[in-house]
């Protein structure tokens, strides 16, 4: 088994009286960057920086920001990627049964009626972190990366 880094999540605090940032730790630690290539992906994922059309259309000169699967009109935003489009089915299921199996269903249906459409939970940011279900995220964007390179 690798040895995992663990680093302090940190916030800037001002200080009331001097106006200067402050640097606070909370207690909540991320423990699920271990330096893999699922780990690198889900750091892009937080960041927004995952290379998908939506984010790079306007670099690529002839690209577009939509998905080019069945020309079906959607953007492919990193969203699109994990929770809709079909070019990533399979991998979506497996990714679904972990998220069924550690938060149940209903659960789950009510994250996917919020504003971020339940992404927070599954890339650790929310406050029921479930590594299982992290994990499982991490492997589906493996998964879907080499398919996307591939394609």
């Amino acid at each position: 088994m690798s040895s995992v880094v663990v680093a302090p999540r940190l916030e800037c605090n001002f200080a009331s009286s001097t106006n200067q940032p402050t640097m606070c730790e909370t207690p909540r630690f991320e423990m699920f960057y271990d330096g893999s290539f699922g780990s690198q992906l889900l750091f892009a994922v937080k960041c927004k920086a995952l290379s998908v059309n939506r984010r790079t259309w306007r670099w690529n000169e002839g690209s577009t920001r939509l998905c080019l699967q069945y020309n079906r009109g959607e953007e492919e935003t990193v969203e699109h990627l994990v929770l809709e489009c079909s070019k990533y089915e399979h991998e979506q299921e497996s990714l679904m049964d972990v998220i069924h199996e550690q938060c149940g269903e209903n659960k789950w249906n009510a994250r996917c009626a919020e504003e971020d459409c339940g992404m927070r939970y599954l890339v650790g940011l929310d406050e029921e972190c479930n590594m299982t279900v992290v994990d499982a995220m991490k492997d589906f964007l493996v998964l879907a990366w080499n398919k996307l390179q591939c394609c």
